[in-house]
């Protein structure tokens, strides 16, 4: 019995001390989140456009709404920027 009890808090602390399923989850959402756009110039990376999400002129890089049109999301126009696209508008 207590060779299991050992063998279980090896198995647990080693759950834990690896982070579990938490730093997946913290890289999903980074990753949907996206890129911010470059301080100064707004310039983001490829075919993406910085899409500002107030007033602080602080934004993130979204893909571009070309025509009009989306490969996914919504097409979204900003007063001081490139339409982008999204699942929402800021």
């Amino acid at each position: 019995m207590w060779r299991s009890l050992m063998v279980a808090a090896v198995c647990v602390f080693g759950l834990t001390a690896c982070g579990g399923s938490a730093d997946v989850d913290g890289d999903l959402v980074s990753q949907e989140q996206g890129l911010a756009c470059e301080a100064g110039t707004g310039a983001c990376p490829g075919t993406t456009v910085c899409a500002y999400n107030g007033a602080g002129g602080e934004g993130l890089c979204r893909p571009a709404c070309v025509n009009g049109r989306c490969s996914s999301g919504i097409c979204c126009t900003q007063p001081n920027g490139a339409p982008y696209c999204n699942s929402f508008c800021y």
